[in-house]
């Protein structure tokens, strides 16, 4: 299977504090970590780590964090030839308090940098693919340029509708599966989701504007799979979390992996769900990501 990624690398600096700051406080952090992140680059590990043939289009700065990055993604195996280096590395800025709230950050660096030219060069990337997966981290003109010429090519495409903005209809209706949590079907949509029959009615709405499938991530309430064929709620692995850092990329990427299996949609959920309960039980994001053979072994 040939999964091609065109998204973020990030590198992620997080700040371990006793509470959050208020506007014009100076607090002391307990701990300080430097890690590899970005949605575009984790999908890529977890693609990889899953047994994957990945190949990744994005840029990383010309600094330390960038060297970083790309030697990352060569140890889990990941074709970085459509990685090049410009500027300053992305990064996001995060703050975790003891109580485990957050505050982010997000520096684009590099990522504004991947550019309609930039993909277009990397063409044989999106050919040589079965699936492509993308995001929203890089430019909104990007993905659609990617994922138009990916329709075209007959390529199964899956995006990761994060952070959430308003879609482009012409765009949604070339997207094989849509992945969105409930924050960001709700942008979609404009539909409240605090209930599964309001997140339901919200799916299908989305699901009518063109899309082959909507999956909804719920975090511990699990999934919901929509379809012209209706809907289906798949539960969540039980597991105590620590970390929900990069959960959804590891499900996205879960997924994708498992359909290229050749997984039903409920199977391949039900696997995309295993991998995300492994990340939420370790620390940080590219180090939480599990290997196909923890996912195979996980109860």
């Amino acid at each position: 299977m040939k999964i091609a990624v065109l998204g973020s690398l990030n590198m992620d600096l997080v700040a371990h504090v006793h509470h959050l700051p208020q506007p014009g406080e100076t607090i002391i952090s307990s701990r300080f970590q430097t890690i590899p992140g970005g949605k575009g680059a984790n999908q890529a590990v977890a693609a990889a780590r899953l047994g994957a043939k990945v190949r990744m289009i994005g840029k990383v700065g010309g600094d330390s964090y960038g060297e970083q990055l790309l030697e990352g993604l060569a140890e889990a195996g990941i074709d970085t030839e459509g990685i090049e280096r410009e500027g300053t590395t992305g990064m996001a800025l995060i703050n975790v308090s003891d109580q485990g709230e957050n505050q982010i950050v997000l520096v684009p660096g590099a990522n504004n940098e991947v550019t309609v030219a930039y993909t277009a060069h990397h063409h044989d990337i999106l050919t040589d693919c079965d699936v492509l997966l993308v995001q929203l981290e890089i430019p909104l003109d990007t993905v659609a340029y990617a994922v138009q010429t990916a329709h075209r090519l007959g390529k199964r495409i899956i995006l990761n509708p994060a952070p959430a903005q308003p879609l482009p209809e012409e765009m949604l209706r070339c997207i094989d599966t849509l992945t969105p949590n409930e924050t960001e079907l709700e942008l979609l949509t404009g539909m409240p989701v605090k209930t599964l029959p309001e997140i339901e009615a919200a799916a299908q709405k989305l699901l009518a504007k063109g899309p082959g499938r909507v999956i909804v991530t719920l975090g511990e309430k699990g999934a919901l799979l929509a379809r012209t064929d209706g809907t289906l709620h798949i539960p969540a692995c039980q597991v105590a979390a620590i970390d929900t850092t990069a959960a959804g990329d590891a499900f996205t990427a879960a997924f994708a992996v498992a359909q290229s299996r050749g997984m039903a949609d409920e199977e391949a959920i039900r696997f995309a769900s295993k991998a995300a309960a492994i990340v939420v039980t370790r620390h940080g994001a590219q180090p939480s990501l599990p290997t196909l053979e923890e996912v195979e072994a996980f109860a």
